[in-house]
């Protein structure tokens, strides 16, 4: 038989399953007769398939089809690219311009639930027409061989994509008969938006910095020296790490680093390496870092690096953990480390917490926190009583640093309308990514969603000081077949560059410590050019307008 022939098969129709149910394709039984019936048959055409889908099953009637789907649908989901080549794309829900993870932008429960049950609507994987995993080359949803001159990231589009639809491994996938056409909305950015003021902080989940190989033998790491290494495999995989971190900590070109997932062992100082990899560039003493040695048991530890250029420690370190208020589950959140830095050219000085609470891809029900089901995933319980007993304890100015600013960073697995957030809203903080980057900002993509773990909150004190904030956006957006790992990925695919450093994208804030302009409760840093304010924090938005006053006054009053 050829392509074109019109054929008659006599059988009877079943579903193939996989053992374990994953896979179920249509299938023609126990086949007693196949008849040509005509040769050089047109192929039929392409069928359109819109979203959003009737219900998940609607796809069922299109397996083994050739469907079109001609919308417009952004790439949102990559994190299987590097193996198996499979990437999802979605129809955003009304308003929006990718699928944002519900709890960051509506009440856990019934609402946030029922926009998950929505997104599952618009969204279907787009496979590669290839069953082997590892392929090379990769290919790009445009049709094309994947590479540096020919890449994609989140955010970016699609329309007509086209191919066969089947339902493997425990989902719909069209498998490609040509490439969709692809339009790059979303540009790489090499360097972080300018955040203003004299100090900068930056919020920097690493995904796993071990100086110790995880060989998959031994268990030598975590504070009692019992648990799995992670991080690089080979000596290999840890220089490509480095050198990417490297370079995205110098390209971040901040004052203070909160640095989430570093290795916990005893004996091994992974922020030395790293200072001595940064000074090595930037020049003898320019960094250094807070020496805790071992905080908690855990593999990983929060720690800080510094620019001693600008900033000094002030006074001592201070932990948060289950001796100091039984509340906090150091067994499932990383202790909280604290430390106060002085401004060396004014002297002021603020607090920072740098903090990794418990995720939420574990269970807690062996301490009664079972999943609520609402949207808010495992552990919620112990995030809100991490949460909570973190502003208690900064309540009590724990560094003794006598002053009133301080500010809250990390990893906190929570996005921002869940409860561990609106315990620090309540305790007084202002979530920075939310006032200044709106309900859509994000820093991490999970399943197919976009939204941010990755916190920067301030009290009412330090508010008035701060000048901006940006998620620097190098690695959500990024497949991770760029990243240190070799285990998926061609070795040609790694570039030595500040992006997929991790998975996290850093976010960085900027401070002016000393009295300056005020605009509604953010210190106003005011750009004019020919008459004209091009830019200044205000309400959360940049406001443009005619210069209705002089640099230095308190108001500046535009039009949006």
């Amino acid at each position: 038989m050829a392509v074109g022939d019109l054929v008659r098969v006599r059988g009877t129709v079943s579903e193939f399953e996989t053992s374990g149910g994953a896979s179920s394709l249509t299938q023609l039984n126990n086949v007693d007769g196949v008849a040509v019936c005509a040769s050089g048959t047109a192929v039929p055409a392409a069928v359109d398939v819109t979203f959003p889908l009737a219900s998940v099953d609607e796809m069922e009637q299109y397996e083994g089809m050739l469907v079109n789907f001609p919308q417009e649908l952004v790439i949102s989901e990559y994190f299987n690219f590097d193996r198996f080549n499979e990437i999802v794309i979605s129809l955003p829900l009304a308003g929006l311009d990718r699928p944002i993870q519900p709890t960051a932008y509506v009440e856990p429960g019934a609402a946030a639930l029922a926009v998950a049950d929505e997104i599952a609507l618009n969204r279907i994987t787009l496979d590669d027409g290839r069953t082997s995993q590892n392929t090379v080359p990769a290919r790009h949803p445009n049709g094309a061989d994947f590479g540096p001159a020919n890449l994609f990231r989140g955010g970016d589009t699609l329309m007509n994509t086209i191919g066969v639809i089947d339902d493997t491994f425990g989902r719909y996938r069209i498998q490609p008969t040509a490439g969709a056409v692809y339009t790059a909305t979303n540009p790489r950015q090499a360097t972080p938006d300018d955040v203003g003021g004299t100090l900068s902080v930056v919020s920097f989940n690493v995904l796993n910095y071990f100086l110790t190989l995880d060989d998959g033998v031994n268990d030598v790491c975590g504070g009692n020296q019992n648990l799995e290494c992670r991080g690089a495999d080979t000596a290999s995989e840890f220089d490509r790490q480095r050198a990417k971190l490297l370079a995205a900590l110098l390209a971040a070109d901040v004052d203070v680093y909160g640095m989430i997932e570093i290795e916990n062992t005893p004996g091994v100082e992974p922020l030395a390496d790293l200072v001595a990899g940064m000074n090595a560039v930037a020049g003898a003493g320019t960094y250094d870092f807070i020496d805790t040695g071992v905080i908690g048991t855990d593999a990983i530890r929060v720690g800080f690096i510094y620019n001693a250029n600008n900033v000094a420690p002030s006074g001592s370190f201070a932990i948060l953990d289950s001796s100091v208020d039984p509340t906090y589950l150091d067994s499932k959140n990383r202790p909280s480390l604290a430390q106060t830095f002085e401004e060396i050219s004014t002297g002021e000085k603020f607090t920072v917490s740098v903090n990794h609470f418990k995720s939420k891809g574990s269970s807690c029900d062996d301490v009664g926190d079972p999943n609520g089901n609402d949207g808010q995933g495992n552990c919620n319980g112990v995030r809100t009583d991490a949460a909570t007993a973190l502003a208690n304890w900064l309540a009590t100015v724990p560094t003794g640093s006598g002053d009133p600013d301080f500010m809250i960073i990390g990893d906190l697995n929570a996005y921002d309308k869940e409860d561990p957030i609106d315990a620090l809203l309540a305790a007084g903080y202002t979530d920075l990514a939310f006032a200044l980057e709106g309900e859509f900002a994000y820093s991490y993509v999970f399943n197919g969603q976009f939204g941010y773990l990755d916190y920067i909150l301030v009290n009412d004190s330090l508010l008035a000081q701060v000048t901006g904030l940006t998620e620097w956006h190098i690695n959500a957006d990024e497949p991770d077949i760029w990243d240190y790992d070799e285990s998926f990925n061609d070795p040609s695919f790694y570039e030595n560059n500040v992006f997929r450093t991790s998975d996290h994208d850093p976010v960085i804030a900027g401070l002016a410590l000393a009295s300056g302009p005020m605009c509604n409760g953010l210190a106003a840093t005011i750009y004019v050019e020919d008459g004209f304010i091009v830019g200044g924090p205000r309400d959360g938005k940049w406001y443009t307008g005619s210069l209705s006053g002089t640099r230095g006054d308190d108001v500046i009053v535009g039009t949006d």
